[in-house]
């Protein structure tokens, strides 16, 4: 009886109308803001690219800033909070800028920056696709190649899930970023099924997209039903999870 009980309550909840409070989620902006201030504290003069707008879950711990692949060009914005999640942001340098900076060292120099034979690892596919293919989950592979090779590529395979190839792309081989389009699984305005899932209820329910978005990104939807409007995660075409 209580079991069941719970069930309705947690229904209930589900249907009942509400708008999230904004407080509680981070805009674009206050991630960017977080970005140039790590950036600051390192002399690094450099603007964040992201939409100021875009939403993204709360985080009950201070956002962690680190750089990718030992420089600033790209950093990672991570939360490891209830909710943890991880984006990947491009840094845009002024011409000046140069080489100053760019990474940990006061100044880089190519044979500082290189070292020579060393490895990590990057983000490729098991299979060759052609153009206009979506990659997968099941696609995805990390492989190693040279560090000194490691220029404008995926360091993480969750970055290439959901995107569309522009040309043809062999397996086992590095994703360049020139490689791959933008593929928004869900477009604003779309019709899209809102999936809940809880230790003792499933619940789907037919919403609208608020906003467009790749896969795994966090947007807003709006429960037809009931009005409520929820940050929900983009798992597949025209489906959300919250």
């Amino acid at each position: 009886m209580i079991r069941f009980a719970g069930l309705i309550i947690t229904v209930i909840l589900f249907l009942t109308p509400s708008v999230s409070n904004a407080e509680e989620n981070l805009s674009g902006k206050v991630v960017k803001q977080t970005i140039k201030s790590v950036l600051a504290q390192k002399n690094i003069s450099a603007v964040p690219v992201i939409n100021e707008k875009k939403i993204f879950p709360s985080c009950d711990n201070d956002l962690l800033v680190d750089s990718t692949l030992g420089n600033w060009k790209t950093v990672t914005v991570e939360c490891k909070g209830k909710m943890p999640w991880k984006i990947i942001v491009r840094n845009k340098f002024n011409h000046t800028q140069s080489n100053k900076k760019i990474n940990d060292n006061e100044v880089i120099t190519k044979s500082a920056y290189q070292v020579p034979f060393k490895e990590i690892k990057v983000a490729a596919i098991t299979r060759s696709i052609r153009r206009g293919d979506v990659i997968t989950p099941s696609d995805v592979i990390e492989i190693s190649i040279a560090e000194s090779k490691a220029t404008d590529i995926f360091p993480d395979t969750r970055d290439l899930i959901g995107r569309r190839a522009k040309t043809t792309i062999r397996a086992l081989e590095p994703i360049y970023s020139r490689q791959l389009e933008t593929n928004f699984m869900i477009d604003k305005d779309m019709p899209v099924t809102i999936i809940h899932h809880s230790t003792h209820v499933s619940v789907q329910m037919d919403g609208i997209a608020l906003e467009e978005g790749q896969y795994g990104e966090w947007i807003n939807v709006k429960n037809i039903k009931s009005g409520r409007i929820i940050l929900a995660k983009v798992i597949a075409e025209k489906k959300v999870r919250i």
